[in-house]
C-alpha cells in the first residue's frame, strides 16, 4: 500500500474557464467600463501639471457598438515590464510597484473588463521609451492548458498611439451576446455618460477630456449656498504618516433645493464613490445607542438642501475606505469609522437649521418667510472654492431676521374717465399708482393702527 508521500499531489489548480466566469459574474457592465476609465485617469494623474486645470491636454475616447468596444487615451501608457509582471496578473502581486494616489489599485479591473466584454481583445500601449502589444483569442487561451501567459503581438505605431504620443488602446471584439445588446443601446450609452460625469467630475473639471461615442462629457459640481452670515462647515482630519498618511476633508452645508442632489458625497483619491447618498451607511436614520434617540432623521424632502462632501486621499490607495468595485464604502475600515463620527457631528447643525427653515416656511409661507428669503439671496459656490481652514457651519437663527410685512393684492375696476381725472389731480402716471395713492390717503384719514 502506497504511503501519502508516495502518491502524486492532488491537483487544485482552477480551470481558466471557471476563473474567468467567477471573475466577471458579479460586476455590472457599467462598472467594468468605469474600471478601464479609472486606469486612464491614473495615467493622467501621473502626468498632471500644476495650476487650476492640471489635466489639460489629456484625453480619453470611448466608443462601443454591437460589434466592438474601444478605449484610447494619451495618458502616458505603461511599459512592457509592467505588462509582463503586473498588468495582466489576476490580482495585485505583493511586490508590484505602487501607484501613488491611484484609483485602479485592486489589480483586477482591466482583466475583468476584457473577459466581461468579449472573446477577443487586443491591448496596445506606448511610453516615451517602450511600446508593446498583446492580441488574445479567449477561447484558444482557455483551451490551452500549458500555462496562463498571454502572447506578445507586434506593435504598429500610428498617429494616435506611438512613442511620440504615449498612451494605451484597448479593443474588444467578438462581444458576448448580452454585451453586444447593451453596447448597441442608447440608454446604456446615456448611463455610461452619466456615470463618468458623476464619478470623475473632479478630473473633468481639471481639464481631462472624456468622450463617449463622440459626445464630450462636461464637468458638473456640487453646489453650496454662502453669504456673510451663512457659511458651510469644513474640517480636516489626518490619519497615519508618510506613505500611509490618509488626509480627510469634510464639508457640510446647504445647497439649492433638489432631492436628487441631496445627501452625502464620498470621494476617494478623487474618484466619487457615493453620490447624494441618503442611506443609513452615511448616517441617515442614525440612532444614538445610549439614549435610544434619533440623532439624524431618515431622509425626506425637507432635507433636499443638505449637502455633505467627504474626501479621502492617500498615496497608499489600499487605505481609503472603498470596496473592491468602488461602488460603496467599506464600513469596517477604521478610517471611515473615525471620520464617520465627525461627519455626524458636522451634519447635525445643518439638519437643525433645515428643520428651522421648514418651520419658518410653515409659519410665514414660502413667499413671506424671512429665513427662506435670506438664503435665497445667497451666492452659489463650489466646494473647491472654500478655504482650507476649519470652520463651523453658520446660519442665522430663526426669528433674528426682520419679518416681511404681509401684503394682500387689491384689485377693482372704475370708469376710465374717473381714473384719468385722479391721475391728473394727483400728478400720477398710471392706474396702479392711483390705486396705491388713494389707498394711502384714505388710510391716513381714517388713522393708522
Amino acid at each position: 500500500m502506497a504511503t501519502a508521500t508516495d502518491r502524486p499531489k492532488i491537483n487544485a489548480e482552477p480551470t481558466k474557464t471557471f476563473f474567468v466566469d467567477m471573475l466577471t459574474r458579479d460586476i455590472a457592465l457599467e462598472q467594468a467600463v468605469l474600471d478601464l476609465v479609472d486606469n486612464s485617469v491614473d495615467g493622467a494623474k501621473a502626468m498632471k501639471d500644476d495650476g487650476e486645470r492640471p489635466f489639460e491636454g489629456r484625453e480619453v475616447q470611448i466608443t462601443f457598438d454591437s460589434e466592438k468596444f474601444t478605449i484610447w487615451d494619451n495618458c502616458g501608457g505603461f511599459d512592457s515590464d509592467t505588462a509582463r509582471n503586473y498588468a495582466f496578473r489576476f490580482g495585485r502581486p505583493a511586490k508590484a510597484k505602487a501607484t501613488p494616489h491611484s484609483i485602479g489599485q485592486f489589480g483586477v479591473g482591466m482583466k475583468r473588463a476584457l473577459f466581461k466584454f468579449g472573446n477577443r481583445f487586443s491591448v496596445r500601449s506606448a511610453t516615451s521609451n517602450d511600446a508593446w502589444a498583446v492580441d488574445v483569442d479567449v477561447e484558444t487561451w482557455e483551451n490551452d492548458e500549458s500555462g496562463w501567459e498571454f502572447p506578445w503581438a507586434d506593435f504598429e505605431p500610428n498617429e494616435k498611439l506611438s512613442q511620440n504620443n504615449p498612451g494605451t488602446e484597448i479593443i474588444v471584439s467578438d462581444l458576448r451576446p448580452e454585451v453586444s445588446g447593451k453596447f448597441s443601446s442608447k440608454n446604456f450609452e446615456n448611463s455610461i455618460i452619466g456615470l463618468i460625469k458623476s464619478k470623475h467630475r473632479q478630473f473633468i473639471a481639471g481639464g481631462l477630456q472624456i468622450s463617449v461615442n463622440g459626445s464630450a462629457i462636461n464637468a458638473t459640481s456640487v453646489q453650496l449656498l454662502m453669504r456673510d452670515d451663512f457659511t458651510p462647515g469644513t474640517d480636516e482630519l489626518e490619519f497615519g504618516e508618510g506613505n500611509n498618511r490618509v488626509a480627510v476633508r469634510i464639508i457640510v452645508g446647504v445647497g439649492p433645493s433638489s432631492p436628487r442632489e441631496a445627501g452625502w458625497y464620498v470621494v476617494c483619491n478623487g474618484r466619487v464613490i457615493l453620490e447624494a447618498d441618503r442611506r443609513a451607511v452615511t448616517g441617515w436614520g442614525l440612532i444614538e445607542e445610549s439614549s435610544n434617540s434619533l440623532l439624524i432623521p431618515t431622509f425626506h424632502n425637507q432635507f433636499a438642501r443638505f449637502r455633505g462632501i467627504v474626501h479621502f486621499d492617500s498615496q497608499n490607495s489600499s487605505l481609503v475606505p472603498w470596496n473592491t468595485t468602488k461602488t460603496d464604502v467599506d464600513q469596517d475600515n477604521a478610517i471611515w469609522q473615525a471620520s464617520f463620527e465627525r461627519m455626524m457631528e458636522m451634519m447635525r447643525p445643518v439638519i437643525t437649521f433645515l428643520n428651522e427653515l421648514d418651520s419658518d416656511i410653515d409659519e410665514h409661507t414660502r413667499e413671506q418667510s424671512p429665513l427662506y428669503e435670506h438664503i435665497s439671496a445667497a451666492k452659489v459656490v463650489r466646494p473647491e472654492e472654500l478655504p482650507r481652514a476649519k470652520a463651523e457651519f453658520a446660519a442665522p437663527a430663526r426669528g433674528t431676521l426682520a419679518k416681511r410685512v404681509k401684503t394682500v393684492k387689491i384689485q377693482y375696476s372704475k370708469p376710465v374717465s374717473q381714473v384719468e381725472h385722479l391721475m391728473e389731480e394727483l400728478s400720477l402716471g398710471s392706474a396702479k399708482a392711483v390705486g396705491e395713492r388713494t389707498f394711502d390717503l384714505i388710510f391716513q384719514e381714517m388713522g393708522e393702527e
